[in-house]
């Protein structure tokens, strides 16, 4: 089976995914990965260092960590994130 005409570039995703990141963001739900704990982001706590990191709640799992580079932000994101 052929993958052409069936498949597209992320960048196809562009004004989707523009769409869902405009929300409110501390209002984004998180499910964690460790404890199934279900909370805003806005409810995490925030710790800060030479990034920031916001932790479950509950049970104090990393949810994001967030670095400030020279010309960027770098994200990672644990857990599952609901968009709406």
């Amino acid at each position: 089976m052929s993958e052409q005409g069936t498949t597209l570039d992320g960048n196809a995703l562009g004004a989707l995914l523009g769409d869902i990141f405009v929300s409110e963001p501390t209002t984004v739900e998180r499910i964690c990965a460790t404890c199934g704990a279900r909370h805003p982001a806005g409810a995490h706590r925030a710790y800060s260092g030479a990034g920031v990191v916001l932790r479950c709640p509950t049970c104090g799992d990393v949810a994001v960590r967030v670095a400030e580079l020279p010309g960027r932000r770098v994200a990672e994101f644990k857990g599952t994130w609901i968009l709406r």
